[in-house]
């Protein structure tokens, strides 16, 4: 059975998620954005080998334990799209904008839109390229467990920021509506911060949207 755990991570409280299969116990990771040895005690914990790492989008919250985790387990990369490689390239000026520990060079595979990725066995997800929080951003869509990674593209009620360097709102809007809401409306919405939500939840009240 696949199955994921949250952990609140960074001084922003990004939500990484750890998804795993209890059968394999492969697990794969998406946004691990800080506390890399408290991601790597939930799966010692869990007994879970770390299968693949995956990105929403560049930016440090979302990305900052990468290297630390490469450090002890040797997996690949996914994401975001090649659109961010400016801000992956200047992810040392984000740590200094933000107070945050400034991250090593890790490699990463770009992601397209409609790939399809198993990161872990028995789990697939489709790559859904949302640029606007920023150029390169994506999300990853699971049809059979009808749940979205949504990033800081979408959130419960509420947008992902378009003010930081090289966000357009105009982009953000036009990836929500004629890409995201146009998933099956009970899909579960889950967000790089804030609770949970779904498509039909956001189609009817997301003030930014309506």
């Amino acid at each position: 059975m696949i199955d994921y755990k949250t952990l609140f991570v960074s001084p922003f409280m990004q939500n990484c998620r750890i998804f795993y299969n209890d059968e394999t116990l492969e697990a794969c990771v998406f946004d691990p954005g800080d506390n890399a040895d408290r991601i790597m005690s939930e799966l010692k914990d869990r007994d879970l080998t770390l299968k693949s790492i995956l990105i929403t989008h560049m930016h440090l919250d979302h990305v900052g334990g990468i290297p630390a985790l490469l450090a002890v387990h040797k997996v690949p990369v996914y994401g975001s799209a090649i659109e961010d490689r400016p801000l992956y390239e200047t992810l040392d000026n984000q740590a200094v904008a933000f107070g945050l520990n400034k991250p090593e060079i890790f490699e990463t595979e770009w992601v397209k839109d409609g790939q399809i990725l198993e990161p872990i066995t028995g789990l697939k997800f489709r790559v859904i390229t949302t640029p606007g929080h920023t150029p390169g951003g994506v999300c990853y869509y699971c049809e059979e467990k009808k749940l979205l990674i949504s990033g800081d593209t979408l959130f419960a009620g509420s947008i992902g920021r378009t003010d930081f360097p090289l966000g357009d709102f105009d982009d953000l809007i036009d990836s929500i509506k004629n890409k995201l809401y146009k998933l099956p409306p009970l899909t579960d919405v889950l967000s790089g911060h804030g609770p949970n939500s779904t498509i039909a939840d956001e189609i009817e009240g997301n003030p930014y949207t309506v």
